[in-house]
């Protein structure tokens, strides 16, 4: 019996050997195959319009890819609505870049990259707060996998695919 147990020890990390090619094989199947598009739309629906008269909103995006900094979300701002709709283009592409100081007194540059083809939640405040204090609202969605999208703001909890509006 000790003969066999010490073989079945023996034998476990070999065991584990085989399954990573199945799980390698796995997050490779699993992974997205949308690329990044250019013009993909956002038809944003103004939620605070009542009898005539909307708030004006500043509409972000907050990319999946969020940085740990102590000056809270990076967003894209997307614009400006002041009616009860707006069209608006997202960015294929933007990157946010965190610059640091290393202990020798160098620059240390980090570039995060958001694409189309990653997450995106939205979020939308009046213009004249500071977009330090910005929070997404929604779920997120990924831009690419669609060529249009809708969404009210505030109150909508999901963008969803619709078709291309003409900002």
């Amino acid at each position: 019996m000790t003969i066999l147990r010490n073989r079945s020890r023996a034998a476990a990390p070999f065991r584990s050997l085989q399954i990573v090619p199945l799980v390698l094989f796995a997050t490779i199947s699993c992974s997205s195959t949308i690329e990044p598009r250019s013009g993909v739309t956002l038809l944003v629906t103004n939620g605070t319009c009542k009898g005539g008269h909307c708030d004006s909103l500043r509409v972000l995006g907050f990319p999946g890819n969020q940085p740990l900094t102590p000056g809270g979300f990076w967003s894209l701002d997307l614009g400006l609505i002041t009616e009860s709709e707006a069209c608006f283009t997202l960015p294929r592409t933007a990157a946010f870049h965190v610059i640091g100081v290393r202990p020798d007194g160098t620059m240390d540059t980090t570039t995060f990259t958001w694409t189309s083809a990653k997450s995106l939640a939205l979020g939308a405040q009046p213009p004249s707060s500071s977009q330090l204090q910005a929070n997404p609202s929604t779920g997120a969605f990924v831009p690419a996998s669609a060529a249009g999208w809708q969404i009210t703001v505030p109150g909508g909890s999901q963008a969803t695919p619709s078709s291309v509006c003409t900002p």
